[in-house]
């Protein structure tokens, strides 16, 4: 009966010393970090995309429709090649390759640091990369986290 005691109490401590550490860790342990938002200007004015923008390795993706149009362009996904065009006033275009860091750029090759993304329902693809492609000129505020993208729009 006394083994019997001691084990159980034996078995308390070690449980009860487990909870107190894990309670202690969980009180010290940094809270997670949240990401914070990226926004996006248009000659000054914010720029709303239907999907999120999505930041990987210090990239950020954008809907490639939403911004080709914006800057006087077009894109088109095909799914056939998986594929994406990006064209603006017949004289300039850009076709990028899922998953391939080669694209043509008015029928020549050339390098893409980030392919295009396919997600559902859109495509997504390097905003500052596309927005220079298109003639757009391209500037970062770090302290707000917001792209400012300035091209003259004809009307």
């Amino acid at each position: 009966m006394l083994r019997k005691f001691s084990t159980m109490m034996l078995t308390a401590a070690l449980l009860t010393g487990s909870v107190a550490a894990t309670a202690a860790f969980a009180q010290s342990a940094p809270a997670p970090v949240q990401q914070q938002k990226i926004k996006v200007q248009l000659n000054g004015k914010e720029f709303p995309f239907p999907q999120e923008i999505v930041t990987e390795n210090g990239v950020v993706y954008v809907n490639s429709s939403t911004l080709a149009i914006a800057l006087g362009g077009t894109a088109a996904w095909d799914s056939t090649t998986k594929s994406l065009l990006v064209a603006k006033d017949n004289q300039y275009a850009l076709r990028m390759y899922e998953n391939k860091n080669f694209a043509y750029k008015n029928g020549k090759e050339t390098s893409v640091a980030n392919p295009p993304r396919p997600v559902t329902g859109a495509v997504l693809v390097p905003l500052v990369f596309i927005a220079q492609e298109l003639g757009a000129k391209v500037e970062y505020d770090a302290k707000t986290l917001t792209y400012k993208l300035s091209i003259p729009i004809n009307s």
